[in-house]
C-alpha cells in the first residue's frame, strides 16, 4: 500500500479549469520532450527512461501471466513438482527485475529533472518497491545466501531460502506478494509516475513558454474531437449495415 503520509500527484495550477479527458489525452512523453527543451537538458535520456519504463511494465505483464500458468501446471510427481517450482522462481525472479528496472528508472527521471512530483511519487511507494527490489537481488544471489555462505547472516529466519505461499514468495522471514495484485500495484505507481512526470513538465512550460502549452492543450482537444467524429461513424456504419 502506498505511505499514507504522501497523497497522489497534485495538478499544477494552471490545469484547475482544464477538463481531465484533455489531460488524459496529452502526450506525456511529448510535453517532457518540450519541457526538456526549456530548461536546455543536454540530452534526452528521461524520455528513452520513461519509454523503457512502459516496456518493463509490458514485460511484468507478461511475466505475470507465466507465473499463472506455471502454478497451474499439474505435479504429478515429486520431479516434477520440484522442476516446477524452479521454473515459477525464474518466472517471478524476471517479474522482479521489471520492478527492479522501473524503480531505478523512475529514480534516474526524478534525479536528473529534479521534479519534485515525480520523486513524492517514488517516495509514496518507496516500501512496495523496496520490497520487490530486495527479492530480486536475494534471488540473483541466492547461492551467498546458502547453510554455510558469506551472507547467510542477512536472513533473519536462515532457513527460510526461498518458498511460495499462494501468491507470496517468503525469504529469511520476509513475505512479498507476486500475484496479480501486486501487478495491478505496478500498473498503479507507473500511472502515478507518468502523471506526476506530465504535471511537472507542465510547471516547466507554463513558467517558461506558455505559448507552447496552449499549443499541447489545443493538439489534445483536436485528438479528443478527431475521437468523438470516429466513434460517431463507426457508430452509424454499424446501425446501417
Amino acid at each position: 500500500m502506498p505511505s499514507p503520509k504522501v497523497g497522489p500527484p497534485i495538478p499544477p495550477p494552471i490545469l484547475a479549469r482544464v477538463p481531465k479527458t484533455v489531460i488524459r489525452a496529452l502526450d506525456v512523453t511529448n510535453v517532457l520532450k518540450y519541457a526538456l527543451a526549456e530548461m536546455n537538458f543536454p540530452t534526452i535520456s528521461p524520455i528513452i527512461a520513461l519509454n523503457s519504463i512502459d516496456s518493463y511494465l509490458d514485460a511484468a505483464k507478461r511475466q505475470q501471466r507465466r507465473i499463472e500458468q506455471t502454478k497451474a501446471s499439474p505435479l504429478k510427481t515429486i520431479r516434477s513438482r520440484r522442476h516446477t517450482n524452479w521454473n515459477m522462481f525464474n518466472e517471478i525472479h524476471f517479474y522482479l527485475i521489471c520492478w527492479s528496472r522501473i524503480a531505478k528508472l523512475g529514480r534516474f527521471i526524478a534525479d536528473k529533472t529534479r521534479f519534485k512530483r515525480a520523486g513524492l511519487v517514488l517516495r509514496r511507494y518507496h516500501a512496495e518497491l523496496k520490497d520487490r527490489v530486495d527479492c530480486r537481488d536475494h534471488l540473483e544471489h541466492f547461492e551467498e545466501r546458502l547453510p554455510g555462505a558469506v551472507n547467510q547472516v542477512k536472513l533473519l529466519v536462515p532457513n527460510d531460502l526461498l518458498n511460495m505461499i499462494n501468491d507470496h514468495v517468503t525469504y529469511g522471514g520476509r513475505k512479498v506478494d507476486v500475484g496479480a495484485e501486486s501487478f495491478h500495484l505496478l500498473q498503479a505507481i507507473v500511472a502515478e509516475l507518468r502523471t506526476a512526470i506530465l504535471f511537472d513538465a507542465i510547471d516547466i512550460l507554463d513558467t517558461n513558454n506558455k505559448d507552447r502549452l496552449s499549443d499541447l492543450l489545443r493538439q489534445a482537444v483536436s485528438v479528443i474531437q478527431i475521437a468523438k467524429i470516429t466513434r460517431a461513424v463507426q457508430n452509424e456504419w454499424n446501425q446501417n449495415k
